[in-house]
């Protein structure tokens, strides 16, 4: 057992004096991994400091310290147990033997280390001498000239091959990461090799977020830190190298792979690429050029680079980024990802990734349930099975004489399996032209049960186990492919020719997909069946999170959960964790770091001519309650500088909206996400050239994730309550599903419809205030926020001083005596 660590009384954060909550939240963190707990680090998006710096530098801080903490543990662990072993192999030798031989044992250690500064240093100035030929103009089209690796001869693909390259592959082999297949003994004899010339696995931090763009942040936020800066007070500390993983669509450089668009058609043509001899990718190196790989990879952990800088560096030294990080990751201490790879397993077991004993850090959790559903979940087309169906058939009376039994057996069992989902979809077809119901709602079982023809005892698991490692789909698309070219020669791994083929890999990985889906227990999930254009779609919908959480909570030492709005918290516990005691849960409730002063909320239940406010879905079209907020908002803009943003339930509500409000200086949320830019920056112009009076501009938004600090939101008027549809069929499954859980209560449901929607107004109005200078009002406007059991969903920095106002003319003197105190106080 691992002698413990004690919690440090100060932690080394980059800025003279942390604020309480931060060192709080460092504390919390630090004491969780430590004694192997989740910790839910609830407002921790609050914890900002005045110069910006907040929640990525605190966790940083706190992971990082405790990593270097761990690795002094270790060091003395190992020599404990080097001196013991020494003591027992040699009783009688005295004890200045034993310590001679335990401080060589620590200089070669340190010998190692050192090597391995030396080594990344050299991958520094290397990247150093880029620069400057760069500035030099030694540089051609963005890339650096050297002797390129492996030129095409223009005759890629399979010229003069025979068809046994289409053969399924046997499960006894695997493909290495550079497109070789190797056998399992040589890949574990391989991995030690690595591991005895320091490239063995380190505790690490696995750091994942929702956007790239949070990503980026937190590779700029680790450059403030004593763990990234070159300097004396970084030499007292370790050495910290960090790793952006991305998919390929993010880190390939090859532009004629990049010009197919698609990641399955990316993905493929990659890896055919690979295993061509002829039309080897030029930026992946061979065997015999392994030197310039692992100069990649060192100068991927050299420095503290995010994905655009990996893609800067592949172009100028000519090596492909997706393969140096992938190598650099066992050195490295941090390993940033998006959510997708981290938590869908395929994607991990794809990038090697192994989470035992491993630090698991999911910043803006508060998505976190809603992601895992949507990860797993998958939809199935009609069409798309009959090409697939098409294609296997083909393939089998092509190959049916050559394949060996287990092969040609799998492979009917499939084909079957897929002909009866098709008659499935075919009665549903028939049931829609005979009207009725288009969408219907079945377990797995009910829909295996329906596929007829014995399919109903086939091993599901197996079978998808099977289509992965025979890689099934590629050998059947590349014979399809060859079909299509008439059989004379072809274009294996080239771009350009292959559309056919690449819809085909579409199709069997969406099978492969939706197959492995329906392997969940009866009771994970459920399977929609409705009909589009007479195009047949089978939906699966993961109802059960926890099943493909839990693999990451019980291989990983730690997870930390850390999120500015994760109020309520309930549903993490019911759906996420229903597996895991409550003992090892720490939890954090980060206050706001702002004063008081600087906040003012307040129910809004009417307006000023006394109607009521409760924008119930039927009563949002009434023109006299539309009237009557126009009223609120109006008298609201009057009094409130710079800008105010109104919230809406949804883009229908902000339809009806526009209709009314055609104002000049009023602006509305575009529905396409890459009108967002430029409608905030016309927004914050109109509000930065508002005049003296400050009354700058007025912003209609859909409840969602945009932030407006500092003058772009001095006001956030929220508009009623946005519940989803209830009449959702997936909702209404997810709500009876929720019901049935071991604790759950008679109440689960009606706590889960609530919570979806509070967790939505929390994450809107939580946008309003993102610094500790920063200040606001936020108007709630619908009477039901004056319910205890809503209002004690609100963020617990909010709901604490939240003002109940009947009356509209006294929530307008708050108003105005907030703004004033602000004036006068020359803010």
């Amino acid at each position: 057992m691992e002698p413990p660590i004690s919690t440090p009384e100060s932690f080394p954060f980059p800025f003279p004096k942390p604020y309480d909550i931060q060192v709080e939240l460092m504390r919390t963190v630090f004491e969780a991994i430590e004694q192997r707990k989740i910790a839910i680090v609830r407002g921790s998006g609050h914890v900002e400091s005045p110069t910006g710096t907040g929640k990525s530098l605190t966790l940083l801080t706190s992971t990082l310290s405790w990593l270097e903490h761990n690795q002094q543990r270790v060091d003395k662990a190992d020599e404990d147990r080097l001196r013991a072993k020494l003591s027992e192999d040699d009783p009688d030798d005295p004890a200045w033997v034993i310590d001679r031989a335990v401080k060589r044992a620590i200089a070669d250690r340190r010998a190692m280390s050192d090597a391995r500064r030396e080594r990344l240093g050299r991958a520094k100035e290397r990247e150093r001498q880029l620069r400057l030929a760069a500035a030099r103009g030694a540089f051609k089209n963005g890339q650096y000239k050297r002797v390129k690796i492996g030129e095409s001869s223009g005759q890629e693909g399979r010229e003069g091959a025979d068809d046994s390259a289409f053969l399924p592959e046997d499960a006894d082999s695997a493909e290495h990461s550079d497109g070789l297949v190797l056998s399992r003994e040589v890949r574990e004899l391989m991995a030690r090799w690595e591991e005895a010339n320091g490239d063995g696995a380190e505790v690490k931090i696995y750091y994942t977020s929702r956007t790239h763009t949070q990503l980026r942040q937190l590779t700029s936020e680790l450059l403030k830190t004593c763990f990234a800066n070159e300097g004396a007070e970084s030499q007292q500390h370790m050495d910290v190298s960090l790793v952006p993983l991305g998919s390929r669509k993010q880190l390939c450089i090859n532009d004629k792979i990049r010009s197919l668009g698609g990641d399955d058609r990316l993905n493929e043509t990659c890896l055919d690429m690979q295993k061509s001899a002829n039309a080897r990718c030029e930026y992946l190196p061979s065997k015999d050029q392994e030197h310039l790989m692992l100069d990649a990879r060192d100068s991927v952990l050299a420095t503290v680079k995010d994905i655009e800088d990996l893609v800067v560096a592949g172009k100028q030294s000519h090596v492909c980024p997706y393969y140096a990080t992938r190598r650099a990751v066992k050195q490295a201490q941090i390993v940033t990802l998006p959510y997708n790879l981290l938590l869908q397993k395929s994607a991990r077991e794809a990038l090697e990734i192994d989470l035992t004993d491993q630090i698991v850090v999911i910043d803006e959790a508060h998505n976190l349930i809603d992601t895992l559903l949507s990860i797993y979940s998958t939809t199935l087309t009609s069409s798309q099975l009959g090409n697939a169906i098409s294609q296997l058939t083909q393939y089998l009376a092509r190959f049916r004489n050559r394949l060996k039994p287990t092969h040609a057996l799998w492979i009917r069992q499939t084909l079957s399996l897929l002909q009866g989902l098709v008659g499935v979809c075919e009665r549903v077809l028939a049931s829609h032209g005979n009207g009725k119901a288009k969408a219907e709602m079945i377990d797995t079982n009910t829909l295996i049960g329906r596929t007829g023809k014995g399919n109903d005892q086939v091993n599901l698991m197996e079978m998808v186990k099977y289509l992965k490692e025979s890689k099934l789909a590629r050998k059947v698309s590349g014979y399809t492919e060859k079909l299509a070219e008439g059989g004379e020669g072809g274009s294996r791994g080239v771009p350009g020719k292959a559309s056919s083929r690449h819809s085909a890999i579409a199709a069997f990985h969406t099978v492969e997909t939706f197959l492995l889906s329906l392997t969940d227990a009866r009771d994970d999930g459920r399977v929609i069946l409705s009909v589009d254009q007479k195009v047949v779609h089978l939906k699966y919908i993961l109802l059960n999170p926890a099943e493909r959480f839990r693999e990451v909570v019980e291989q990983a030492r730690s997870v930390i959960l850390a999120g500015g709005t994760m109020e309520p918290i309930s549903d993490f516990f019911t759906q996420l964790f229903p597996f895991v005691p409550r003992d090892r849960f720490k939890t954090l409730s980060c206050a706001h770091v702002i004063p008081k002063s600087n906040l003012l909320t307040q129910v809004i239940c009417r307006g000023p001519t006394k109607v009521d406010f409760e924008f119930t879905f039927g009563s949002r079209g009434d023109e006299r309650v539309l009237a009557e907020l126009g009223r609120v908002i109006q008298s609201a803009i009057n009094l409130i500088p710079d800008g105010v943003v109104v919230f809406l339930p949804s883009y229908t509500f902000l339809d009806s909206i526009k209709s009314v409000w055609t104002k000049s200086g009023v602006f509305y949320e575009p529905q396409s996400s890459g009108d967002v830019e430029s409608i905030l920056r016309d927004y914050a112009l109109a509000i930065a050239t508002g005049g003296s009076k400050r009354n700058g501009a007025l912003m209609f938004a859909v409840v969602g994730g945009i932030n407006f600090s500092d003058g772009l939101g001095r006001c956030v008027i929220m508009v009623g309550l946005p519940f989803a549809n209830v009449g959702s069929v997936e909702l209404q499954e997810r709500m009876k599903y929720v019901e049935g859980l071991d604790g759950a209560g008679r109440g689960a449901s009606r706590e889960l419809y609530e919570n979806l929607c509070m967790r939505a107004v929390n994450q809107s109005i939580g946008r309003a205030i993102r610094h500790a200078n920063d200040y606001a009002t936020i108007l709630l406007v619908d009477s039901r926020y004056a319910q205890s059991r809503i209002r004690n969903k609100l963020p617990k920095w909010i709901d604490q001083d939240v003002k109940v106002q009947e009356d509209w003319t006294v929530a307008m003197r708050g108003i105005a005596a907030f703004f004033n105190h602000k004036r006068r106080r020359g803010v």
